[in-house]
């Protein structure tokens, strides 16, 4: 017969064996920078041209500095997400504030700031009016909740936002409008654009 006491440095043996096992086990989740200057995450070692590239280990669900949960990070890779917005009032307020409370990573674009942004805008998105949300190959023109919310629910991005929200990446904020750059032309709350002004 075997005493209770008899048993617990076999106890503690397994319990550390079984620790060991998991950490040996723990993953490593890369960041880095793309040549768009999205922000991307994958558990396979980025391409060369990366930039800013930072390695992670990760235990459980989560990334250990909580900069993203894994789910975050795997929808984030298959299907990036970019704003095209400017400041065209609420509608424009209202999509930022969205993806940024609901902890969204993505790349924010303002296509008034210059012609090669303003190209790369019609060139995604075949449009001018602003708000535009590209989540993977597929495009919102106007903001509306209930359609972004459904886009990004389908694409695999959690609706809790992570404990550290990540800020986006914005492209342009820093340079000033150019002369001659076309303006994109805001879309109403609801997703309807603007009549097209006639030709004179």
């Amino acid at each position: 017969m075997i005493r209770p006491n008899a048993t617990r440095p076999l106890l503690v043996a397994s319990c550390a064996a079984l620790l060991c096992a998991g950490l040996a086990s723990a993953q490593s989740v890369y960041r880095w920078v793309d040549a768009n200057g999205r922000v991307q995450y994958s558990d396979q070692p980025p391409p060369a041209n990366a930039k800013d590239v930072q390695q992670r280990s990760m235990a459980g669900s989560s990334i250990q500095n909580n900069e993203l949960p894994l789910l975050t990070a795997d929808a984030q890779r298959k299907n990036p997400v970019t704003l095209y917005v400017s400041e065209c009032g609420p509608a424009c307020d209202g999509a930022r504030d969205y993806l940024n409370k609901r902890g969204i990573p993505h790349t924010q674009v303002d296509p008034t700031r210059n012609l090669d942004l303003n190209k790369k805008f019609k060139d995604e998105t075949g449009g001018e009016v602003v708000p535009v949300l590209r989540v993977g190959e597929k495009r919102l023109s106007g903001w509306s909740e209930a359609s972004w919310a459904a886009a990004l629910d389908a694409a695999g991005y959690p609706r809790t936002p992570a404990f550290a929200k990540p800020k986006p990446v914005v492209v342009g904020q820093d340079q000033p409008k150019k002369e001659g750059t076309p303006p994109a032309a805001p879309v109403e709350p609801g997703g309807t654009p603007p009549p097209a002004k006639k030709a004179s």
